[in-house]
């Protein structure tokens, strides 16, 4: 079992830092979110960016694209010019650091209503474009499932499947457990053959990303069922340090929090 976490959890951290958590905690698995602040104001640092390289490689690295304040749906072409140039990047970036995959999210309407016609032909021309750059890089690109919202594309267990059949082979999925919530069993129904990668976290009181071990839902059958499946991905710890009831977290606070429930989904299967 390939138990990681992402770096949002260390979000205020150096990388180097971050880096050397994981190592002491045993981790060999991370996703790594390149808006990480250390990270993102020394992007251009070519020694920086090279010096990274080889804690990196320590690690079996997945990678997410960059999505704060960008959506490949917007009805500004500079914001869909913009995730275009950061997404092609982190293919660029991925295959440096030898990262075989990426997740990305799909598009939104601005606007607090159903997405149109227009908010899927941006997404889909988003995507014919970076699954061409991706493929030629061999890299994966995956899409993951969104919270249910009114305006969101890709929270439907349908509309998703219907997103992955429309560019199989080239396009997979990245499933979020606490997204998915009670849709789960749809989602394995209609989509287990594209999953290969996971963000997995509690629920409590219908909101995501709480520590797993206390999630009023019970993902284990479905831990169970992708392992049995075959899945050989990473079970990703997504978890949202201002969901552990505390304004300030201490690092050994955190690095105890995620020792627990690195346990925990240890002991699911």
């Amino acid at each position: 079992m390939r138990i990681g976490v992402s770096t949002l959890f260390f979000w205020d951290y150096p990388m180097i830092e971050i880096f050397d958590i994981l190592r002491d905690i045993g981790l060999k698995c991370i996703e790594f979110f390149p808006e990480n602040p250390d990270f993102w104001d020394n992007r251009f640092d070519l020694d920086y960016i090279a010096d990274l390289k080889k804690e990196f490689l320590k690690f079996d690295v997945a990678l997410h694209n960059p999505h704060i304040e960008l959506n490949p749906s917007s009805i500004n072409p500079y914001i869909r010019e913009a995730i275009l140039k950061e997404t092609l990047w982190s293919i660029e970036l991925a295959k440096f650091y030898r990262c075989e995959l990426i997740t990305i999210h799909p598009g939104r309407r601005p606007t607090s209503r159903a997405p149109t016609d227009e908010e899927f032909e941006a997404f889909f021309k988003y995507l014919d474009k970076i699954l061409e750059t991706a493929t030629n890089k061999n890299i994966t690109i995956c899409l993951e499932n969104m919270p249910e919202r009114i305006n969101r594309i890709g929270w439907n267990p349908k509309e998703v499947e219907w997103i992955l059949k429309k560019y199989e082979p080239l396009l997979n999925m990245t499933l979020d457990f606490a997204h998915a919530k009670h849709y789960i069993d749809e989602f394995f129904e209609r989509t287990l053959e594209y999953i290969k990668h996971t963000h997995i976290s509690g629920v409590v009181n219908k909101k995501d990303h709480f520590p797993l071990r206390k999630s009023e839902i019970d993902f284990s059958k479905h831990v169970r069922t992708l392992i049995d499946s075959g899945y050989r991905g990473m079970f990703n710890l997504e978890i949202d340090d201002r969901r552990l009831g505390k304004k300030e977290i201490t690092k050994e606070e955190k690095i105890d929090e995620l020792i627990k429930d690195v346990e925990f989904l240890e002991n699911m299967i």
